[in-house]
């Protein structure tokens, strides 16, 4: 994120960078994140940078808690760090951690920082809230329906559609389904995860494994993901593998994307 005059908090920045410098070059490589995390406030607080250390938030919905987060740092008031020690880099995990710290704190910077390799890395996050778009498409289990269904289903998108307005986007997918999952128990709708579906080749059955999904009084089945530019066909292929194992009449793909909400209905596919 650019103003006009250039990157956002650019000059804290640079500070909070050399900070990150002298904490990697005195501590080496090999320690834990609490080492690295304790080495980096004693530096900040050495060179008079004003902070805020591991402060947790708590989110609501219905008035029951859904998440409670805890960042590492806050430089400012301004800019979130969240502090890693991995050999292996990033993961999309991480990216989707930090965007969900900034979007509950309503902070518009974040420093991903990775003490974990043989050069310290600090990637700039930034975030901004945007408008929420709603993408839906049911053309494909239209055919489908019974009129029970049809209820069912309506009552569940209008839950999906509550918490985008109430919430917007930037949660990442597990923050979605719990916000969801309280939702639809607030719609009376039961709601249920930790699923295990059957899986099998041609006439050999091969066991029961965990299903990455909700299902919606034991009808509507949701995939739920978030922070995606649009629900792809890994997504849809998922919700369809899942839906015909657990022999299910339909089920949705649901993304809390980067700039949209989708809702897409999903049709047990042919063998």
């Amino acid at each position: 994120m650019k103003t006009d005059m250039g990157l956002i908090f650019e000059e804290q920045t640079r500070v909070v960078r050399r900070c990150l410098f002298d904490v990697h070059n005195e501590v080496g490589v090999g320690y834990p994140e609490e080492a690295y995390h304790r080495a980096f406030v004693a530096c900040c607080r050495k060179r008079g940078l004003p902070l805020a250390s591991k402060q947790t938030g708590r989110l609501l919905h219905r008035g029951t808690l859904v998440h409670t987060f805890q960042f590492d740092v806050m430089v400012w008031e301004a800019i979130l760090l969240e502090l890693k020690a991995l050999p292996g880099g990033f993961t999309q995990e991480n990216y989707f951690q930090i965007i969900s710290y900034l979007k509950f704190w309503e902070k518009s910077l974040g420093l991903l920082v990775n003490f974990g390799q043989e050069r310290v890395k600090a990637e700039r996050v930034p975030f901004a809230a945007k408008p929420l778009g709603v993408s839906e498409d049911y053309e494909h289990i239209k055919p489908l329906l019974s009129k029970e269904l049809r209820a069912v289903l309506r009552s569940t998108r209008a839950g999906i559609l509550e918490v985008a307005k109430l919430h917007g986007l930037g949660y990442g997918e597990l923050i979605c389904g719990k916000l969801l999952a309280v939702e639809w128990q607030h719609r009376a709708l039961t709601v249920r995860g930790g699923l295990f579906s059957p899986v099998q080749f041609e006439d050999e059955r091969l066991g029961k494994f965990p299903v990455d999904a909700l299902l919606v009084d034991e009808q509507v089945l949701c995939c739920v993901s978030a922070l995606k530019d649009e629900i792809g066909p890994y997504e849809l292929g998922k919700a369809q593998a899942y839906v015909r194992a657990l022999n299910l009449p339909m089920g949705l793909a649901v993304n809390f994307g980067k700039r949209a909400l989708q809702i897409r209905g999903v049709k047990p596919p042919a063998r």
